[in-house]
């Protein structure tokens, strides 16, 4: 990846680095974990680039090492080498060298302290058998032969878990530096830990430990003696002994200072006490930002002290005083490793009161509680550390000389040692008695509980607390990623913001951290990535935790399947997250929880399993029903007086399809309408709510028509379901299939067969097909959605899909409600017949939406279409469509009560006769009745201007009898006598009413 042709040059840089050019380090210091693989003269070595980029002494097409390490490695200056980007590279539990010289030896034994911080400084990738240069200092420096590497691989990464071990090479013969001084030591071993380098001494109880089988008695015994010369350091190494190797890392819990205790005392799990940790050892602790504080390390029972938690992930408790001292934050990482022995070269003790003592006091103070604790064991003392002597007596102990950073004291060391008080009084802090409160990620206080949404949050925590082992009962971790989706507004943040308030308190203490996806929407993928990388490597250094992904969907959409510039950018992000989150979760205490808005909506490279699933977890948040929406109205009302006359039940009903932000903004209205009528004694009643819930409806149900009726409001036009003159039997099937399920949800929710959730209505045009199911929404109060067929289609490749899903998606948020499409044919013909697929799309999407898993409880489907033999047919198939309504062309007498109802409003004269004209109207549709009318009216209009002028025009103008001939004269009915032969021979056909109808649903026969 990546790949670059660059030519040597030699720089004065003292690591194994490589300089690269600015260009070319931006594109690869982005990879943490990677390295760079260089090809030459048929060899391939593997190596790490330098912190930084070249600058200006590096050309675009150059790149530098040091003179010495490319010698190594067989580079000349000048050469030509071709460079690629490796972007993860296993890393090294131990590296196993060798020096090349007897000379190097000598030089490493005087350097033991240095050695290992100098490897990790100047080297990051190394290889098996290559010749490793260590730079002590800036004029000396060492050659080791890498031996082995665990794991066995041909190159990998060191860290600061990675131990080296560096042993003598036996077989180069020793020079000048053995001799027959006889020493107890055997080969030493060099390694290193987060802290610095350690030798460790490998005899026994006194005893040999056994060299490596490849050691002959000869080489043995070459290697035990030591030059004359070097008997003064032989003597210091045995006098003073190297601390041990091992080296034990905590994730800190805060505590408090507690009775009996020093500052510098810190306590772990007894049942969870690290294997080999000497408790009789003083520890030194190294912190996250550099700085070493020595500690005693106790023992606490959990059944007693329940604070630190039991699980395999090791926690350390630090009181309040000494994080604040050392500038540790709670959870991060320290390091102890241990000081097996401890030499005291202190001259004095000064004592320092925090506030004016006699120095009598204060010295003998000191003596009573060094006596009293030094019983059994020794204390330690730090450089300028507080100690509690009495309640009311607090002191800091001065250690001289100062550059000593601790001390052992004892009832002995008190005898020979100078104790004394200082007259200069040094205030200390206060001590912290109490815990700090928590903060909370909550941003509400009084937090609303539902109960489908507490199902969802125990189920997260539970799994998160098992996968993760933030308990004690397990201790296998495995892979728990969750996905929550969830439309806009129905309380995903909140969701997450309760997993983590559960989750970062006791006792489980998880870190964690979120990124926000929308805030870095049309950002570059390498920016993103960065920061991504930053939040998993702090999640990393503080696990177990907890990495929050919200609005992924937002930076890493579905694609598509047509190739664009926004594709290929989700590609690229979905690809990123992708590998972040299985690279740091896979085998690491940490767990991602993403919020998306639908499942559909995220790119199939994360929805998708590729070998296995990202998300193991995946919950989807419910819509609110109406026990859940009076349950939020309470809570948010309980804050402002109510009247007592106050309905919250008829409002919880009347909010059907609102999300918990509408809710929200809802009752803040009607609260700011109620302080406005009085600030000092606001009164929430039924009419501000009321008020209120006028306004929102304006912008929470967008696209949804709110029908609601009352008498003062009714229109006078308004025709009643009794007067729809011809449809009186499309009423009645309509009043059973959506009046009751629409109007009584509950009633229909316990019967045990599924209610028919579509009705087809079907007949020619102008029959009142639309009209009717607006009139019936108008008269029974239902909500409606009405939606034009070609509204829906796009020209993007699944966005006619996604726009069916969201109109059903915004149907069953508004149950319940009434979903009418018009011009049904035009959406939903036949498969197979269009050329570009989409209406086939479209017709699937259907079926997947009227007999899905989730059903369509509480949303009736209407459909109308004047040509149904050219729907497809899978779609009007038992369970979903099912319900075929026809809509006829009215007779003589519906055509009469027609004429009379549209014309209830007009002043007609007595002369008008509706009969004459139903007779010759055989084929005439409401519409054309409506036609008649409308042209009669102005016919009449036109009359009573040329009468009277136009000032003196009467305020009613009376419709005559000429006036309707005049009109029927010049009106021609919508359909001709064949067409509706046609309609009734189509329509016959299509209901099975002839012979030959048959053959006709044969040929529409679909797999679906």
């Amino acid at each position: 990846m990546f790949k670059r042709t660059f030519t040597v040059v030699y720089r004065p840089i003292k690591s194994n680095f490589v300089l690269l050019p600015d260009q070319y380090y931006g594109v690869v210091s982005t990879y943490d974990t990677g390295c760079l693989s260089l090809q030459y003269n048929g060899r391939v070595h593997y190596a790490s680039w330098a912190p930084h980029a070249g600058g200006g002494g590096i050309k675009d097409n150059e790149i530098g090492i040091n003179a010495r390490a490319a010698k190594e490695i067989g580079l000349n200056e000048s050469s030509v080498v071709k460079c690629a980007l490796i972007a993860d590279v296993l890393n090294l539990r131990s590296v196993h060298v060798t020096p090349v010289s007897a000379k190097d030896w000598e030089i490493i034994e005087l350097s033991s302290e240095n050695i290992s911080g100098s490897v990790l400084e100047q080297t990051r990738i190394v290889n098996s058998t290559q010749i490793l240069i260590v730079w002590i200092n800036k004029s000396m420096q060492v050659a080791l032969t890498v031996d082995r590497l665990k794991p066995h691989t041909s190159y990998g990464r060191m860290d600061h878990n990675t131990e080296l071990v560096v042993a003598p090479n036996l077989y180069k013969g020793l020079t000048n530096g053995t001799s027959n001084g006889d020493s107890k030591d055997e080969s030493t071993k060099l390694a290193r830990s987060k802290t610095s380098a350690q030798v460790r001494d490998e005899s026994v109880n006194g005893k040999l430990a056994p060299l490596s089988h490849s050691a002959t008695a000869y080489n043995v015994k070459s290697t035990l003696q030591r030059n004359k010369r070097q008997d003064h350091m032989e003597r210091l190494k045995k006098d003073l002994r190297r601390e041990s190797l091992r080296s034990f890392e905590f994730r800190v819990i805060r505590g408090l200072w507690r009775e009996q205790a020093q500052e510098s005392d810190v306590y772990v799990n007894s049942k969870r006490l690290p294997e080999f940790m000497d408790m009789d050892h003083f520890y030194c602790m190294h912190t996250a930002n550099d700085k070493d504080y020595y500690v005693r390390v106790r023992t606490i029972d959990e059944e007693l002290h329940g604070d630190l938690p039991g699980t395999i992930h090791p926690s350390i408790e630090l009181n309040a005083n000494l994080m604040k001292l050392l500038g540790i934050k709670e959870l991060e990482r320290v390091v102890l490793r241990p000081k097996t022995i401890v030499v005291n070269f202190v001259e004095k003790i000064e004592l320092f009161a925090h506030k004016k003592t006699h120095y009598k006091i204060i010295e003998n103070a000191f003596k009573r509680f060094v006596i009293e604790r030094t019983q059994s064991k020794p204390m330690l003392f730090n450089q300028e550390e507080v100690v509690r002597l009495e309640d009311d007596l607090l002191i800091t102990v001065g250690i001289l000389p100062e550059h000593f950073r601790y001390c052992v004291v004892d009832s002995q060391f008190l005898k020979e040692s100078k104790i004394y008080a200082a007259d200069l009084v040094r205030p200390v802090n206060e001590i912290i008695k109490e815990q700090p409160p928590v903060t909370s990620p909550l941003s509400v206080k009084d937090l609303i509980r539902l109960p489908e949404y507490d199902k969802i949050v125990n189920q997260v925590v539970r799994e998160l607390r098992m996968n993760l082992c933030l308990n004690a009962e397990n201790s296998v971790m495995r892979q728990c990623n969750v996905l929550l989706t969830g439309a806009a507004g129905t309380g995903k943040t909140v969701l997450v913001e309760r997993i983590l308030e559960q989750l970062s308190r006791k006792p489980d203490y998880c870190y964690f951290d979120i990124f926000y996806g929308s805030r870095s929407k049309g950002r570059k993928t390498d920016s993103i990535q960065k920061d991504l990388r930053n939040i998993f490597t702090s999640c990393l250094q503080h696990a177990p935790a907890i990495v929050v992904l919200e609005n992924l969907d937002v930076l890493a959409h579905a694609a598509g399947e047509q190739s664009s510039q926004d594709g290929e950018y989700y590609n690229r992000m979905a690809d990123t997250v992708h590998q972040l989150i299985v690279q740091y979760t896979n085998s690491n205490a940490i767990a991602v929880i993403a919020t998306v808005s639908e499942l559909q909506t995220l790119n199939k490279r994360l929805s998708s399993p590729r070998g296995r699933h990202v998300f193991q977890t995946v919950a989807r948040l419910p819509s609110l029903d109406r026990p859940d929406r009076e349950i939020i109205l309470r809570e948010l009302c309980s804050h402002i007086d109510i009247s007592q006359e106050l309905d919250l039940a008829k409002f919880s009903n009347l909010t059907e399809g609102y999300r918990k932000c509408d809710l929200v903004q809802f009752v803040e209205r009607a609260i700011f309408y109620a302080y406005r009528i009085s600030k000092a004694k606001p009164l929430l009643t039924n009419d501000q709510l009321i008020e209120s819930l006028e306004h929102t409806n304006s912008y929470c149900l967008q696209g949804i028509q709110r029908n609601q009726k009352t008498g003062s409001d009714a229109d006078a036009t308004e025709m009643r379901i009794e007067e729809l003159p011809g449809l009186e039997s499309v009423v009645g099937v309509l009043e059973e299939v959506l009046m009751w399920p629409s109007r009584y949800p509950t009633i229909f929710n316990a019967s045990p067969l599924r209610n028919q959730a579509g009705v087809l209505l079907y007949g020619p045009p102008g029959t009142g097909k639309t009209y009717l199911v607006s009139q019936l929404a108008t008269s029974w109060n239902l909500r409606i959605i009405s939606v034009k067929g070609p509204e829906l289609l796009a020209k993007y490749i699944g966005q006619s899909e996604e726009n069916v899903r969201n109109l059903f998606n915004r149907a069953r948020s508004a149950r319940p409600c009434v979903l009418f499409f018009d011009e049904f044919d035009s959406l939903a013909p036949k498969r197979g017949h269009d050329s570009t697929g989409v209406t086939d799309r479209v017709v699937n999407q259907l079926l997947t939406e009227l007999d899905g898993v989730e059903g369509l409880q509480g949303v009736t489907v209407i459909a109308a279409t004047s040509r149904p033999e050219l729907l497809d047919p899978a779609l009007l198939r038992s369970g979903r469509i099912d319900r075929l309504v026809e809509c006829p062309l009215p007779d003589a007498v519906a055509r009469v009560r027609i004429f009379e109802a549209l014309s209830s409003t007009l002043s007609l004269d007595e002369c008008v006769d509706f009969d004459w004209f139903a007779g010759r109207t055989g084929n005439y549709t409401g519409a054309d009745i409506q036609s008649i009318l409308t042209s009669a009216n102005m016919a009449a209009v036109k009359e009573a201007l040329a009468q009277f002028g136009h000032e003196k025009l009467p305020k009613k103008i009376s419709l005559k009898q000429k006036h309707l001939i005049e009109s029927f004269q010049t009106t021609r009915p919508s359909l001709s006598a064949s067409d509706v032969a046609k309609y009734h021979k189509t329509y016959a056909r299509f209901t099975n009413k002839e012979k030959s109808s048959r053959e006709f649903v044969a040929k529409r026969a679909t797999l679906a």
